[in-house]
């Protein structure tokens, strides 16, 4: 597996409002909650046609990483480097920016 991964620091342990401002962002973006491989993600397309997109959360003590990734039938999963689908990763590196600020914006 290759995912870009950001560490964001939380303040407290509200982990429901972290995955609230990560649903909500990555709903307005047409992402939507999905299972694959047994892992809960925010997915967009479906890998075969359309490279797949994919966002996750997982918590530790006292931080949230968010993963991104792209994923198809070829290659697997990508991190977000690289030229290949630049387009798709740009909007994703900017989505996970995105969801850094605010949860950093609101002291969580």
């Amino acid at each position: 597996m290759s995912r870009t991964i950001i560490e964001v620091p939380m303040k407290t342990h509200n982990v429901d409002l972290v995955l609230s401002i990560i649903d909500k962002i990555a709903r307005s973006r047409g992402f939507d909650p999905k299972t694959i491989d047994g892992e809960t993600v925010w997915g967009k397309g479906d890998g075969v046609v359309i490279k797949m997109q994919c966002i996750s959360a997982a918590f530790t003590d006292h931080s949230v990483l968010i993963s991104g990734w792209t994923r198809d039938i070829v290659t697997g999963e990508s991190d977000l480097e690289g030229f290949a689908a630049i387009i798709p990763k740009r909007k994703m590196k900017k989505m996970i920016s995105d969801i850094q600020q605010t949860i950093i914006q609101n002291q969580i």
